[in-house]
């Protein structure tokens, strides 16, 4: 303090129900106005701190209300807001974009055979290998077992390896399978329309894993 000519300090911690947010502090003040200096340093810190506390508590509800909190992925709020925000026309279409609509496959048979700890981590795992390959775009869970994926301006042959990759990383996870459908799109496109046939393909995927797997359809219970 002395480098800095520091001959003189008030400080306050800045609080907000005993929890400490920060500092704020006066230096080479005029010792004369002593008390009221330090009042208005006190009733400061106390505004601060409100302030900052209220703004902390926003950011932490806006984060619960669009973050899923089991596999830490965009929740179905937050695909709702940004397709909303496509619709609108509040925020451009994107000239492309990929959609993938993937289901996860057997969670409903953990669930009933292991727990609902042991669907969690399947849960957890599945969004991992999403999140491995889609990481640079946008992965929403929407469902119990139902993620979407949205690729904005990605090329079409990017897209396809980036589905390669997927189906390679769950052919090679044995705990962890996927009914996957997706679309590429491009030019003047229905973005409502373009998640519809992603999804639809979806179903036709999931179709031929139950006819495959029949025992894991739990549509026959």
């Amino acid at each position: 303090m002395c480098d800095y000519n520091v001959s003189n300090i008030v400080l306050y911690a800045v609080r907000f129900k005993q929890s400490l947010i920060g500092f704020i502090w006066a230096i080479n003040i005029d010792t004369t106005k002593m008390m009221l200096i330090k009042e208005t340093l006190e009733l400061s810190s106390f505004l601060l701190g409100t302030v900052i506390a209220n703004h902390q508590l926003f950011s932490h509800l806006k984060t619960m209300s669009t973050i899923d909190r089991l596999t830490q992925v965009n929740n179905r709020n937050a695909m709702n807001e940004r397709i909303g925000k496509y619709t609108s026309g509040e925020v451009k279409l994107p000239d492309s974009i990929g959609i993938v609509y993937a289901d996860l496959n057997g969670l409903k048979k953990v669930n009933d055979t292991k727990g609902h700890d042991a669907g969690d981590m399947f849960l957890s795992r599945a969004a991992s290998l999403l999140k491995l390959v889609f990481g640079d775009y946008e992965v929403y869970r929407v469902g119990g077992d139902e993620f979407v994926v949205l690729c904005p301006d990605i090329e079409e042959d990017k897209m396809k390896d980036r589905m390669t990759q997927l189906r390679t990383l769950t052919t090679n996870t044995p705990d962890v399978s996927f009914a996957a459908g997706y679309g590429w799109f491009s030019g003047k496109y229905d973005i409502n329309a373009a998640l519809q046939i992603a999804d639809e393909r979806m179903y036709k995927d999931k179709e031929e894993y139950y006819r495959i797997h029949s025992e894991n359809d739990r549509r026959k219970s």
